[in-house]
């Protein structure tokens, strides 16, 4: 079992504390921010719905299109980057996401979304994407301001849901309803992987002991590909060592190759599963794990649990979040602070 003695001493910002708090995001009420003088406006017409947002704050978007895929009735689209796809326009929906509010390719898409008389909401805990969205009138989805973008995902995402909900755009899913009951499920499951499980059956330690000095490759299916890519940004930001995530099947046509030389003896493959996966691809990963074990390809195989989409997605979600909090306590470091991102932002001013 890995030594975990330093971990009230390292974890000073209370990364455990902000984790445990997760489930309890998605209870937060969203239902004052939907005016009844803007929702009903804001539906009308509408053609696309665009996510314009980076890093944490664009997580929400990646996990609510990997929940409520085949069931929204118009196109949505995450974009990360200053510019915004040439369709979008009048019959456009654009949400400009960005935690500090003062991220500067968010405030360049909503400028851009301005002059292309789109559709506007300011999903942000402050700064200045707030101060605008006061001084405009625009739909503002205010997110609690404490801690780090990559730990208000749930909230983000139950203000999105709320949103597209109350635009009609998810038809008859009851998005509030299916949220609520997979926080109070959450509740119960994150005791088997939190601070008050130290015994060795506490999966995100182990986990975490693994993954300690090896870059990891994060691996998913469709169903948990959202969860892929959080845990890639996880063990980046929390435990400031490389990670990267594909999904299957494309893996299976370009980086599966890559497995055949040089051995890789310094990365670790983690491969997220669920049984709600397309039967093919979960044939698929039996297959490359047969065919790659050669080839030093062994994966920690993570089982999604829960009975649902949604329950499956943040259950892994959530155990993602704490093995990367682990794992920075195995690296001797205060999981919370991101000091390399924050001098590249000094940097450019």
């Amino acid at each position: 079992m890995a030594d975990f003695s330093k971990l009230t001493e390292l974890d000073k910002h209370h990364i455990f504390d902000a984790i445990d708090a997760q489930p309890g995001q998605l209870t937060l009420n969203f239902a004052d921010s939907m005016r009844d003088d803007i929702i009903p406006k804001m539906g009308e017409g509408l053609r696309s719905v665009v996510m314009a947002g980076m890093g944490g704050s664009a997580l929400a978007g990646n996990i609510l299109r990997n929940w409520l895929y085949g069931r929204m009735s118009v196109p949505f689209e995450v974009v990360r980057g200053y510019d915004l796809p040439a369709y979008v326009g009048p019959s456009s929906l654009v949400i400009v996401s960005s935690h500090s509010g003062n991220t500067e390719e968010s405030l360049s898409a909503l400028d851009k979304a301005e002059k292309l008389n789109t559709q506007i909401v300011i999903m942000t805990a402050g700064g200045k994407l707030a101060e605008i969205a006061k001084q405009k009138g625009y739909l503002l989805l205010e997110l609690p301001a404490e801690g780090q973008p990559r730990l208000n995902v749930f909230a983000g995402l139950k203000a999105l849901a709320c949103l597209l909900g109350d635009l009609g755009l998810v038809g008859e899913v009851d998005v509030r309803r299916e949220l609520i009951e997979v926080a109070n499920w959450l509740e119960v499951q994150k005791s088997t992987m939190s601070l008050d499980n130290d015994s060795e059956d506490n999966l995100a330690r182990q986990i975490a002991g693994k993954l300690h000095g090896k870059v990891g490759l994060v691996y998913a299916g469709p169903a948990l590909g959202s969860a892929a890519y959080k845990w890639k940004i996880d063990i980046n930001e929390n435990a400031k060592q490389l990670a990267f995530y594909n999904t299957y099947s494309e893996l299976n046509h370009n980086e599966y190759q890559g497995w055949v030389f040089p051995k890789a003896k310094h990365v670790q493959a983690i491969q997220l599963e669920s049984n709600l996966d397309n039967e093919r691809i979960q044939k698929r990963m039996v297959i490359t794990r047969t065919i790659l074990g050669e080839h030093g390809f062994d994966p920690i195989r993570v089982s999604a649990v829960g009975d649902t989409p949604l329950q499956q997605l943040l259950y892994t979600i959530l155990l993602g979040d704490y093995v990367s909090a682990y794992l920075g306590i195995l690296n001797g470091i205060d999981p919370t602070p991101v000091e390399m991102v924050e001098k590249l932002k000094k940097e450019l001013g």
